[in-house]
């Protein structure tokens, strides 16, 4: 609810900002994803392949964010270089609705769906993510009891394709202005947009799930064994030195331009990848 606030937030800043300032928001925002893509298309490192990658694990009883980064692992598919996201789902479920969310922001990830046997050979995909009343972009897909039980691995990525287009963004503003019957020029309301980007910010639900008899019992005394077994301490991850030094540059760019969402958001990712710097950084910059 909180992003989705946000996102309305945006919208009605948008609409009631004047050209100038909508227009240095808009081509900064395109800059910084301009610039994401051209490194993704000419990678510094060669692409991995799936066989490479560490599958991260799907929790049943919990929502399971995922942020798709620039230290995330980078994929060749036909369709082009993508960040990716890769899941190891539960065993043996033998139906289950698939639902994931891309929030959007001042950009958006256009995610693509591929699902993989225990062999990492495609069983299925999706590839019509829907653009909804919440300006997100969604998948909610009932996977059937034919396919269900061989899925066991999922690859979340985005065509390149798609990374130099936008998306026109419900503008709640525009729609109370609509109704009382003004004429909405795009010099008065410009139309609100989001950059398609290959980095994002998702949620996945797995909703519906049927596990064979099997199954139930392991889940159980699996989530019996996590009760009594003691917490081990997070592992602080290790940020890269030019990781962090491109995440302060685009804190200080966001900074500059008046984004401080913007600002705060990249503080937030630049953190949990591991910086030690970026809110020293930020508020230093915001005492200047």
């Amino acid at each position: 609810m909180k992003k989705l606030c946000l996102a309305f937030l945006t919208s009605l800043l948008a609409a009631c900002s004047s050209d100038h300032v909508v227009m240095d928001h808009v081509q900064t925002q395109y800059s910084d994803v301009e610039k994401l893509t051209a490194q993704l298309r000419a990678p510094q490192a060669p692409p991995v392949s799936l066989d490479q990658i560490d599958f991260q694990k799907v929790s049943l009883d919990r929502n399971n964010r995922i942020d798709i980064t620039i230290r995330s692992p980078i994929v060749s598919f036909p369709e082009g270089n993508s960040y990716i996201a890769a899941l190891l789902l539960p065993e043996k479920m033998s139906r289950f609705t698939f639902n994931l969310v891309s929030y959007v922001g001042r950009t958006i990830f256009i995610p693509e769906v591929l699902f993989l046997d225990e062999n990492r050979q495609e069983v299925m995909r999706i590839n019509d993510p829907q653009f909804n009343y919440e300006n997100n972009f969604t998948i909610n897909q009932a996977i059937s009891s034919e396919k269900a039980p061989r899925i066991r691995y999922v690859v979340i990525y985005s065509k390149d394709s798609v990374l130099d287009g936008k998306s026109e963004m419900r503008d709640i503003a525009r729609e109370y202005e609509a109704a009382k019957g003004a004429v909405l020029s795009e010099g008065s309301y410009p139309k609100p947009y989001t950059k398609h980007s290959p980095i994002g910010s998702l949620d996945l639900n797995l909703e519906q799930v049927f596990l064979s008899a099997q199954n139930v019992e392991s889940f159980n005394q699996e989530n019996q064994y996590k009760v009594m077994q003691a917490v081990s301490p997070a592992k602080t991850p290790v940020i890269l030195s030019d990781t962090e030094a491109f995440y302060l540059e685009q804190i200080r760019k966001a900074v500059k331009a008046g984004d401080d969402l913007r600002a705060k958001s990249l503080v937030e990712e630049a953190e949990r990848a591991g910086s030690t710097k970026a809110n020293a950084y930020y508020l230093k910059l915001n005492n200047m």
